[in-house]
């Protein structure tokens, strides 16, 4: 029992960042009502114990305000809901404006000082090496979910050395509950619930989750490690929906991160559409009757290495459109939307050819090809990213330079066997990308 789709909370199950919760809220309420470092400093270990209350970033800097001006931790406690909204009027700042505020500190930290701001960030014991060993597998298809923008995860995963895709960082510019974008994703990826699971840490977004029909059937934990209280982590763990997991449960095989009594079967619609993939070479039963083909691996078919070079060429391309879109991503040339439809696309495929790789019994590791002096066609350890070269070139990176500089190819083709010349080609060929066009 393992999961296709697996959505990660950020903060609290990834990264602790409560030291730069703490100081970049300290800036904005020095900023915006003139409070002073001495005033915060003596607050730092009542605002941890509040830290559970928080849901998104603009309320922390509001936290910290009402702390100085003397309003009871038991007070906050009790009703933070009712509090925030009544901070909030006294203030006369709006929401919207706090958190423009918050990301505009940040901001200029980062850019001030990008090893100090990454420093106050402690990925959790284990979860770095964790994240990376599921890049470099390609199973299960890995997304974030979180209320921080998404280009700050995007800096905090890459001083950890780990490179996800943007499309699949999705932070609070997606302006959407967690519950929202679980559908979306789905759909997208058109999986039935059963197939997603999803970490967090906040009870209060798990109940949501669980309130929605459409994802009755998802596997959803309570992150024991993360922001959460004694009493939260006791009512998941007697909630027959929910599974508590504790951290050392993190990097052990997803069977033991659940029972498999407490798994719901997943309700069939007969009535509803059947599932779709956008992108499948053939169906699972199609697939599975290549069992007996011929182009299967084995030691005894010297033949069938002829599909697992078909496999690599497939990757190869996959891997090239995926530069392409993250480059065009990262120009800001593609809308949300656009994204979202690269990265599902670009993910069926992956997944397709990884299910083909176990039919044919191909290691994933082994679609490549050695080209000698000329390196590898594909990088030899992970996925290549566009602006990072590897220490080895290959094939994938050099055609992804050209393609992002532009060539053109002219000349003349003759081909033949037998030395008979048989076919005669003029050619005058641009290759580029298709941004560059317009």
């Amino acid at each position: 029992m393992h999961p296709r789709l697996l959505a990660l909370d950020f903060d609290g199950v990834i990264c602790d960042g409560l030291a730069e919760y703490f100081a970049t809220a300290c800036r904005v309420c020095q900023r915006i009502w003139g409070a002073k470092e001495s005033q915060l400093e003596p607050l730092r270990s009542v605002f941890a114990r509040l830290r559970p209350l928080i849901e998104t970033g603009w309320e922390m800097p509001l936290l910290v305000w009402g702390l100085q001006q003397g309003i009871a931790e038991a007070e906050l406690r009790q009703d933070w809901p009712a509090q925030r909204q009544q901070l909030l009027q006294q203030s006369g700042i709006p929401s919207d404006q706090l958190a423009q505020a918050l990301d505009q500190v940040r901001d200029e930290w980062i850019h001030a000082d990008l090893p100090g701001w990454l420093g106050l960030h402690r990925f959790y014991p284990g979860v770095g090496a964790w994240l990376r060993q599921i890049r470099a597998t390609g199973e299960p298809r890995l997304v974030i979910l979180s209320t921080k923008e998404g280009r700050f995860i995007q800096q905090l995963l890459q001083g950890e050395g780990i490179q996800l895709l943007r499309h699949h960082i999705l932070g609070k510019e997606v302006r959407a509950p967690k519950s929202t974008t679980l559908q979306r994703l789905l759909t997208a990826a058109q999986l039935p619930a059963a197939e997603l699971w999803f970490v967090e840490d906040r009870l209060q977004t798990l109940e949501q989750v669980k309130a929605v029909p459409a994802l009755q059937d998802a596997v959803l934990f309570l992150a024991g490690w993360g922001y959460n209280l004694p009493e939260e982590r006791q009512q998941a763990a007697q909630d027959p929906r929910l599974h508590l997991l504790e951290l050392a449960q993190l990097s052990q095989p997803f069977e033991h991160w659940v029972s498999t009594a407490r798994i719901s079967t997943p309700t069939a619609d007969p009535t509803g559409p059947l599932p779709r993939l956008s992108i499948a070479p053939a169906g699972p039963e199609e697939l599975d009757q290549l069992a007996g083909s011929p182009l299967i691996h084995s030691p005894e078919r010297p033949e069938a290495g002829l599909a697992s070079l078909v496999l690599t060429l497939v990757e190869l391309l996959r891997q090239l459109m995926e530069a392409q879109v993250v480059r065009q991503m990262e120009a800001e040339r593609l809308t949300p939307e656009q994204i979202e439809r690269a990265g599902t696309s670009l993910q069926t495929l992956r997944d397709q050819i990884l299910h083909l790789c176990e039919l044919f019994q191909i290691d994933p590791a082994d679609l490549n090809v050695d080209l000698g002096d000329l390196g590898t066609l594909l990088p030899r350890k992970g996925d290549y990213y566009p602006g990072q070269p590897h220490r080895e070139g290959s094939l994938l990176e050099l055609l992804d330079r050209l393609i992002n500089t532009g060539i053109v190819i002219d000349g003349e083709i003759d081909l033949g066997l037998a030395q008979l010349d048989l076919i005669h080609a003029r050619l005058k060929l641009v290759l580029t990308s298709s941004a560059k066009l317009y």
